[in-house]
């Protein structure tokens, strides 16, 4: 996989004004082209080879991706069409018959009932923390649910349709699983998934250090110099662009290869 920058240059041409730059992201883009070397630039470095190291999606698997991502759509939305199939009635279209709106309602339900058990199992997989959207699936759900169980009925009764108890079922099985998945998702509202971005830089060592430069030392010699360059160039745009005061600028051109990572550490990347 490739980063968004193909260069340094680019990277650091495209950073905000309110940015503080990174000097070890800085680096990492302009070592790309070796994530073996990039992943021993601290945590920056680490995150960067990651990426780097992902292999791109082939066409199946955005194929499944988006079939996933529909059925998802289709699953959230199968309670509310549920519930609309039973009240619809305007100037555009007649009123649907019981014999065939309760169906399609009961089968929308069920629909949703598993799409709620699979979205509350991959929440519960992955971590269990608030979120919004989960807690707002279940509540969804649980409104259509209700309503749905008053107007099957209500339908029923006013067509002469004879409402099998299993019609009802999915129904009943979406509003409970909607209610469960409400509340187990709002009892966890005070746990969040943590802030990485906000999180302390981790202390540098000089083992870290000398490892970063002496993996950094394996790139072949006419390929380095060209990477120093463009890192050079780099830490000149932030210089020229007042995100990195002349003094960072003097200490980042002389240090070797590899080591701006130690800047982030030390706070040493402000203008």
């Amino acid at each position: 996989m490739t980063l968004a920058h193909p260069d340094a240059r680019s990277w650091a041409e495209a950073r905000s004004a309110a940015d503080t730059p990174r000097l070890g992201m800085l680096e990492a883009v302009a070592c790309q082209a070796h994530p073996e070397v990039v992943a021993t630039f601290g945590d920056d470095g680490a995150a960067v080879a990651v990426l780097l190291g992902r292999r791109p999606a082939s066409a199946v698997r955005r194929g499944l991706t988006g079939i996933g991502i529909l059925l998802a759509v289709i699953g959230v939305l199968a309670p509310v069409a549920g519930v609309a199939v039973l009240g619809a009635e305007s100037y555009l279209i007649d009123r649907v018959p019981a014999d065939v709106s309760v169906p399609i309602a009961a089968v929308a339900f069920a629909v949703g009932a598993v799409t709620l058990v699979v979205a509350g199992l991959s929440w519960w997989r992955t971590g269990a923390t608030w979120s919004g959207l989960i807690c707002g699936l279940g509540v969804i759900a649980a409104v259509c649910g209700v309503f749905a169980s008053i107007s099957m009925p209500t339908v029923s009764g006013r067509d002469g349709y004879p409402l099998p108890t299993l019609m009802l079922v999915p129904v009943w099985v979406t509003l409970a699983l909607g209610v469960l998945l409400a509340l187990l998702v709002f009892s966890r509202f005070r746990v969040r998934v943590p802030d990485e971005a906000a999180s302390a830089p981790s202390q540098i060592t000089v083992s870290e250090r000398h490892a970063a430069e002496q993996a950094a030392r394996a790139i072949p010699d006419s390929e380095r110099a060209a990477i120093v360059d463009d890192r050079d160039q780099a830490l000149r745009i932030l210089a020229e662009r007042g995100l990195i005061d002349q003094e960072t600028l003097d200490r980042a051109l002389r240090a070797p290869l590899g080591t701006l990572f130690t800047f982030d550490a030390t706070g040493r990347t402000s203008a």
